[in-house]
């Protein structure tokens, strides 16, 4: 609990350095950079953890103090501040820094509905994920090695997408277009997994719904910092608030559909994903100018 309170404005910090730093039509891609860093992470820090762990139980964790250690580090010498002090908003006082309406405005605003989606992204995401040992287990009794080699093709497939692909496709067809069809992609995947009945089709179907999915929060999180009525940090803030919410609802409710009919998780998330398709489909009908204009604040 300390670790996830201390380093909870990581993120969302780091997505409003981006918004800061980078021209409108590269934060697409500036953000699947991050989201592809953070998949290369989760591929490689549980590999290093389980081979620490071999040595020492306690060994991992000391390893992980002393990489925190070292961004920040990296950070103090190498990151210049990403906004200079004559262009911060200024607060009259505390309240506006830990300001509860201001939230709510913001959930309301244009931007709610982008928090939703990336809800609904997540969790979706992690539906999939959250019950796939169990069901490669339970209907093709494959093993921790087998659902190894599969959740590694989910991440790199995902670092690729998101790293190669995630910033020529929204600099070329905008981040309403991706958002819409990367959703559409995600129900069909969900069904290629539950037609799925080899080994090598299950890995093609992990394959393309890690594509699909990989492609939705970048573009998701470039257009809430391009609509952003308030400061990016709260604008960011919220939106990983939410990429949070979807990893608690989504296994929660993947291992509860689970216990049903191990194929109610995939189904259920189809149904999510349609549902995503659905609402960005009738929300997002293209950027209004005055808010592509809008001028950010951290």
């Amino acid at each position: 609990m300390l670790s996830g309170v201390l380093s909870s404005a990581t993120a969302p910090t780091t997505m409003a350095y981006i918004g800061d730093s980078t021209p409108e039509k590269e934060r697409g891609g500036g953000m699947g950079m991050l989201g592809a860093a953070g998949g290369v992470g989760t591929i490689f820090g549980p590999a290093l953890g389980g081979f620490l762990a071999g040595e020492s139980l306690s060994l991992p964790f000391f390893i992980a103090a002393g990489l925190s250690a070292l961004s920040l580090l990296l950070a103090w010498l190498f990151l210049p501040e990403s906004l200079p002090k004559r262009n911060r908003q200024k607060f009259e006082n505390e309240k506006g820094i830990l300001d509860i309406r201001l939230w709510m405005q913001t959930i309301r605003s244009p931007i709610g509905v982008l928090f939703f989606l990336t809800f609904i992204s997540t969790c979706g995401l992690m539906i999939f994920a959250g019950v796939f040992g169990l069901y490669a287990l339970e209907r093709f009794g494959y093993g921790p090695q087998a659902v190894g080699v599969m959740m590694m093709v989910l991440g790199l497939v995902s670092a690729v997408a998101q790293g190669v692909l995630a910033g020529p496709l929204t600099k070329r067809w905008g981040d309403e277009a991706v958002i819409k069809v990367s959703f559409l992609a995600a129900v069909l995947g969900f069904g290629l997994m539950l037609l799925s009945d080899s080994y090598s089709t299950i890995l093609l179907a992990t394959a393309f719904f890690g594509f699909s999915t990989a492609l939705q929060i970048p573009a998701l999180t470039s257009l809430t910092s391009r609509l952003a009525t308030v400061p990016q940090g709260i604008a960011m803030g919220l939106s990983n608030s939410f990429i949070s919410l979807g990893r608690i609802v989504g296994p929660v409710l993947g291992g509860y559909v689970f216990d049903i009919n191990l194929l109610f998780p995939y189904v259920s998330g189809a149904v999510i994903m349609s549902f995503g398709f659905a609402v960005s489909l009738f929300a997002l009908r293209g950027v209004p100018m005055h808010l592509q204009e809008q001028k950010h604040f951290t």
